[in-house]
């Protein structure tokens, strides 16, 4: 009788669950799709869409130079690395405008992908739907959204990448990796990670082995515009000298405009430092874990910076939340609407410019820090 009862309950228990996962898709399914209703009117021709992504593959498609844009007027040369290009070059098959829903609508389902890989486990409703609704009001999500940016793709490649990585997936991980060295500045400390993980399986041997293939991957990725334009290379090389610089939200812009003279020790020292944090942080936790702290420290140390990369911060802020008790949760809701207010009132002066938002993933990241019990609460990953 008492076996029988045992077994109900494990049947109801595994139910339960079920009726969460379930629930927690269809939620974020409708929150997205509101979502998609609601800020549509932010996507607009003639941004960094334009200028790094849909203008290359055009000409791409059309036998041109996919670097040399000059011909379809952008407001800066192609910056991006050129394994986007080659990915999704189809893109170039489509006009600007029909590209961009297209490129919008990824965006989303990224973002979905993204609060469901964070979550250990099953699914919750609450944690699905608090998640949801703090990743699609997340200003630099709106901005990115408004630029039409590829960093929440490249957020989603390596978080992909530690996934395989750990499942054995080696040339699925290289794939995603050279995905998302797309945008190098924000994937070099994920990369990282991954050569320590690879490095505790079998030394320098399979570091060099997952280095190899990462070149593979990325050569496969560049083969449309070999095919298309062999002699790419050179306009690539001058498109991205040409890139101009400006005041980025970063910490070396902070030490360069506080510090002059000093800027280069004193994100040297920070560059240590987070080094210093991964790899401690590799031996403490699995993978998956490292390369999401990974993500979240690569805006404090890259000089190279916009305020809509600080989407990669999100994993582990979802992570966090996900597996924290209430008290917990409440802090971080209320470090979110912190943020949120924050970067409003930013934006509203009158003097208001990018590189005043340099804070955001500090604060983030020192917030998720002080929750976290290192020595006990271990997070956990799926």
């Amino acid at each position: 009788m008492q076996k029988k009862i045992a077994v109900d309950e494990n049947t109801n228990a595994v139910k339960w669950e079920q009726f969460q996962a379930y629930s927690s898709i269809f939620i974020l399914m409708l929150v997205a799709a509101c979502a998609g209703f609601l800020f549509r009117s932010l996507i607009t021709p003639g941004m960094d869409f334009h200028n790094e992504l849909w203008a290359p593959t055009h000409l791409l498609v059309r036998g041109e130079s996919p670097y040399d844009t000059a011909s379809l007027n952008p407001n800066l040369p192609a910056a991006w690395f050129p394994m986007a290009i080659g990915f999704f070059f189809p893109l170039g098959w489509l006009s600007e405008t029909s590209a961009l829903q297209v490129w919008f609508a990824f965006g989303i389902l990224a973002l979905c992908a993204l609060i469901l890989l964070a979550q250990p486990g099953r699914p919750t409703i609450v944690n699905t739907l608090a998640l949801a609704l703090f990743c699609f009001f997340f200003p630099p999500v709106l901005n990115h959204f408004f630029l039409g940016q590829i960093t929440i793709t490249v957020t989603l490649c390596l978080v992909l990448a530690a996934v395989f990585a750990m499942r054995g997936n080696d040339w699925w991980t290289a794939f995603f990796v050279s995905m998302a060295f797309s945008k190098p500045h924000l994937a070099i400390l994920a990369a990282f990670a991954l050569c320590l993980h690879y490095y505790r399986i079998g030394r320098f041997k399979s570091v060099f082995l997952f280095a190899f293939r990462v070149l593979v991957m990325s050569l496969v990725l560049c083969l449309p515009l070999f095919i298309a334009y062999p002699n790419w290379i050179p306009d690539a090389l001058e498109a991205m000298i040409q890139n101009p610089i400006w005041l980025y939200p970063s910490l070396f812009v902070v030490y360069k405009r506080n510090f002059p003279g000093w800027e280069f020790i004193l994100w040297g020292l920070t560059l240590l430092l987070v080094l210093w944090v991964g790899w401690t942080l590799s031996k403490r936790k699995p993978l998956k874990e490292t390369v999401y702290w990974a993500l979240a420290l690569a805006p404090l140390a890259s000089p190279y910076v916009g305020s809509w990369d600080f989407v990669i911060i999100l994993p582990l802020f979802f992570l966090t939340f996900a597996n924290a008790d209430w008290k917990r949760q409440l802090f971080l809701a209320f470090v979110y609407l912190l943020v949120w207010a924050g970067m409003a009132f930013v934006q509203v002066q009158a003097n208001s410019d990018n590189h005043f938002f340099w804070w955001v993933p500090l604060l983030v990241v020192a917030a998720i820090a002080s929750v976290t019990n290192w020595k006990a609460d271990k997070i956990t990953s799926p």
